[in-house]
């Protein structure tokens, strides 16, 4: 009998950078990586209908506050996938697609944030390359502030960069 393979989450997410080259992120402690405190980038699951980069605008509302047409968002620029545990314990096969984004720096307003996710997002933070590499926390993904260095100093990647997966949960 063959084992039914996971269910895949697709995700949109995005790395909102502002002028000064910090990129906002989200903090949780525990439910993302179990007892440990944790930064990860805005953005979520990709709702039937929805393009990547409509999703990652939405997710950027809902999150954020900001408002960010799709078309803003260009091309994927990163992405990586791996298996991954809800905190309610259902298994998934996740593939994760970023857009880079530039912003002015704005105030984030968490009141779209859905109730599973006010629970997850405790806040957002805007950190800079030198905080990613100084922080205790875990950072999500894997590599951004080697990824950022170089998206910052304009790589534009003709296919999107695979990043590693590395399930902590």
């Amino acid at each position: 009998m063959a084992i039914p393979a996971d269910p895949v989450r697709r995700s949109a997410r995005v790395l909102l950078v502002d002028e000064d080259e910090r990129v906002l992120l989200c903090f949780n402690h525990g439910s993302v990586a179990r007892g440990e405190d944790s930064y990860f980038t805005v953005g979520g699951g990709v709702e039937e209908g929805e393009s990547l980069a409509e999703a990652a605008a939405r997710e950027v509302f809902e999150e954020t506050g900001l408002r960010v047409e799709p078309g803003a968002l260009g091309a994927v620029v990163c992405r990586r996938e791996g298996a991954w545990r809800s905190n309610s314990g259902t298994r998934y096969r996740a593939e994760e697609h970023y857009f880079l984004l530039r912003v002015d720096r704005f105030e984030p307003d968490p009141g779209g944030l859905e109730d599973g996710e006010q629970d997850e997002i405790l806040r957002c933070e805007w950190l800079s390359l030198a905080d990613l590499e100084s922080t205790d926390a875990i950072v999500f993904p894997i590599g951004l502030a080697g990824l950022l260095k170089r998206l910052l100093a304009g790589e534009r990647p003709e296919t999107p960069i695979e990043l590693p997966w590395v399930d902590l949960t």
